[in-house]
């Protein structure tokens, strides 16, 4: 799957974007994460979005749903 990954280097704060092929949204990071560091880019991911331009959460940062005792 294409995922278009958003972000910002972190050092200048200048734009960054790349379609990135991956099996997952984890792994879409993790490769743009790796090609804006080959070029001396200190990424900062904003948004990963998956088809039909829908916003995808990564599963690592997914809030924790605490449920409460009556």
């Amino acid at each position: 799957m294409t995922y278009l990954v958003v972000g910002l280097d972190q050092s200048s704060f200048a734009p960054w974007h790349e379609n990135i092929r991956a099996d997952d949204v984890a792994s879409a990071r993790q490769i743009a994460f790796a090609r804006a560091q080959a070029r001396g880019i200190q990424l900062v991911v904003a948004a990963v979005i998956g088809p039909n331009s829908t916003v995808l959460a990564d599963p690592a940062q997914a809030p924790a749903v605490w449920s409460q005792a009556a």
